[in-house]
């Protein structure tokens, strides 16, 4: 339901938007929803569920490898943004999906439900190097906050203080690798040097808090129904105009880089309303089966959903949005696994 009325309001503020061509681009993303539905009415069974995640590690294995046949100039394509060991993804993006992917990979070194226990466990270490080697700060801080909480929900006894020693020293160890540092380094610098007075903000982090810093002003001026679907750039546009926030000359700023102020500058309270309903019933269903598969499989790709969400827009697009949506699905499937 909460899914549902989401789509249905972001149509309904293409009635108010002032750019359509955006509005359309963000009301072709909420096609996700049909993948929610689908997930949540199918006769799924078990043996599906098994393949859907061995096509989401597979597709990072294959990446894997193009990425370094390609930073090895072995193939002629370039990676991405031309950065090292990414492949055909964005560095962002990879990052989120290797932290889901290893955090899947933790529930199944148990269980083993899906590989054994050496795969799994060359799988996380492939996963892990590529993590480190790609200037990831996102996926790399989740991995930092999220995998000791994984170690201890899933292990139990003595099982318990062993698996979470050993997350514990490999993210002390990640924290004090010169890569690691330098990546999560420049964004501390970044973050201590901006100043919203003064025109010096080109970094990744400077663009970020202008971005949402404008969608915050943008709610206040119009908190009931926002300025309408995909009408964000337009209206950061004339607030740069007007030299309320600086101007970022070359970006096209079409997002808060932030999930939930992206939903409330454009659809306002009752946007944000319906994301963070949608958002938790997500989250208790899924919880509520954390001991199978699936439901270990959706509450971790929610939980970057949530934190990942309020420093990128995860909610309108592409990549993230089929999968927000196929996740909405998937925890219902106890109800026909069971």
């Amino acid at each position: 339901m909460p899914l549902a009325l989401l789509i249905v309001l972001t149509l309904l503020g293409l009635l108010w938007t002032e750019n359509m061509h955006f509005g359309l681009k963000v009301s072709e993303a909420t096609s996700y929803g049909v993948l929610g539905f689908m997930g949540a009415t199918l006769p799924w069974q078990e043996r599906w569920v098994r393949l859907l995640i061995r096509l989401f590690l597979g597709g990072l294995i294959i990446n894997l490898v193009l990425a370094a046949l390609m930073t090895w100039h072995i193939l002629p394509w370039a990676n991405a943004d031309h950065i090292a060991y990414t492949g055909f993804a964005d560095h962002i993006w990879l990052s989120l999906a290797l932290a889901h992917a290893l955090l899947w990979l933790l529930w199944d070194i148990r269980n083993g439900w899906n590989f054994g226990r050496w795969t799994n466990g060359a799988l996380a270490l492939l996963f892990f190097a590529q993590m480190l080697l790609t200037p990831g700060r996102s996926g790399q801080l989740l991995f930092i906050l999220f995998m000791p909480i994984a170690a201890w929900v899933l292990y139990h006894g003595r099982w318990r203080y062993w698996a979470l020693g050993a997350i514990s020293l490999t993210v002390v160890a990640l924290a004090f690798m010169p890569a690691v540092q330098s990546h999560l380094a420049v964004g501390v610098r970044e973050l201590l040097e901006f100043s919203i007075h003064q025109q010096e903000v080109e970094t990744s982090w400077g663009i970020r808090l202008v971005a949402m810093i404008g969608g915050i002003m943008i709610f206040l001026q119009h908190p009931l129904f926002g300025v309408g679907t995909g009408d964000f750039y337009n209206a950061i546009l004339a607030m740069q105009a007007h030299h309320e926030i600086p101007a970022t000359p070359g970006f096209i700023m079409n997002s808060a880089a932030n999930s939930f102020i992206s939903e409330m500058a454009i659809l306002g309270l009752p946007g944000l309303y319906l994301l963070l309903w949608f958002l938790w019933r997500l989250t208790t269903e899924a919880w509520r089966c954390r001991n199978t598969a699936v439901g270990w499989f959706a509450i971790t790709y929610i939980a970057i959903f949530w934190v990942g969400g309020a420093f990128d827009s995860l909610s309108w697009g592409y990549g993230d949005a089929i999968t927000i949506g196929l996740i909405a699905g998937l925890p219902l499937l106890r109800k026909s696994l069971t």
